[in-house]
């Protein structure tokens, strides 16, 4: 039979009350040295390992954040992953990760898992541009809530985002500077808000340097490969641009094979701008330094962890929605 100790079997040991144990565990002042020594023997002795249910009983907290990610599968989102670890250790909070799969059913059940009172808050990783209204009735069952590059149309809710646009525009705009005219963008799924807000700002971009906008957009969903076909049956076409902005690194280094197969270089037959500041799936070719937008992911999970443990702090905070610019990044394509 497994013995396990209690609080007031301690104390009783100890000829000392539960709340000096209780002191003891939670490293509080108001001990003497003798009883603090005295205690932690027998705690020890015990091999007593504080009841973590109990203890949310009492104080109504976990010290927990629930994270549901789209995807834990794909090294790209580690960043976040590593920025909300360190910011949770900084805050003195654990954190518990839901893996979405991509799959909108399974990131509503682990959101709505975490928000029946097992963590303090949950930190939401949603980027698409669709269910909105079934995502958002889910997620405000929480009692704290942060959303990760999605939005909520019509809420006011803490959120941290990148601007898709502005980045998504400047890289197109430093694309026409080099003095490129006929430009295309190799463009995201439009199911994924960030993919929207990049074709926009790109044909914006366009549209303010009185270039032309048909047949500027090519769907090539972020992937290298379907990239890499495209561009290849372009090259076959003789329907070669002289500048194209990815909206995804992967899509331009599908590019840039399709490129490097037919004896094409950049940025001197075609300057290329990718998004994302991420890495080839083809690692057998060395490719060029790749200029980019790099997204901030890191800086946006500790942004996130923070709002999410201010919220839970002082529940009547006012939200907020914190931006974060992509960073350009100059390579040697653009």
């Amino acid at each position: 039979m497994i013995h396990i100790a209690t609080i007031s079997q301690i104390a009783s040991e100890a000829n000392v009350s539960s709340t000096l144990v209780s002191r003891v565990l939670n490293n509080k002042p108001g001990v003497s040295p003798t009883n603090r020594a005295r205690i932690q023997s027998i705690i020890k002795k015990h091999n007593y390992v504080p009841n973590a249910i109990a203890r949310t009983l009492v104080t109504q907290k976990t010290s927990t954040i629930g994270v549901v990610m789209e995807t834990l599968l794909n090294a790209f989102f580690f960043e976040i992953v590593k920025g909300v670890q360190d910011m949770a250790a900084e805050m003195e909070y654990n954190v518990v990760f839901g893996n979405g799969d991509n799959d909108l059913g399974l990131i509503m059940d682990y959101i709505d898992y975490f928000s029946q009172g097992r963590v303090d808050g949950v930190i939401a990783h949603y980027t698409r541009a669709t269910d909105h209204n079934n995502f958002f009735s889910i997620l405000n069952r929480a009692s704290h809530y942060v959303l990760i590059e999605g939005d909520v149309p019509g809420e006011i809710i803490n959120k941290v985002q990148i601007n898709n646009f502005e980045g998504a525009y400047r890289a197109t705009e430093h694309l026409i500077k080099r003095g490129c005219k006929n430009i295309v963008h190799f463009a995201g799924e439009m199911k994924w808000q960030c993919s929207q807000e990049r074709a926009d700002g790109f044909i914006r971009a366009l549209m303010d340097h009185s270039l032309p906008t048909e047949n500027a957009l090519i769907k090539a969903d972020f992937l290298e490969e379907k990239s890499y076909k495209l561009m290849k049956r372009m090259i076959s076409q003789n329907n070669i641009p002289d500048g194209c902005f990815a909206a995804a690194d992967k899509a331009a280094f599908g590019i840039l094979r399709a490129m490097q197969e037919h004896g094409l270089s950049a940025p001197e037959d075609i300057a290329i701008i990718g998004f994302d500041g991420d890495e080839p799936d083809t690692r057998s070719i060395v490719f060029p330094k790749l200029t980019t937008m790099r997204q901030p992911f890191y800086e946006v999970g500790r942004e996130a962890v923070r709002l999410l443990v201010r919220s839970i702090e002082d529940p009547a905070a006012i939200p907020v929605t914190t931006v974060f610019n992509a960073e350009f990044i100059k390579g040697d394509t653009a």
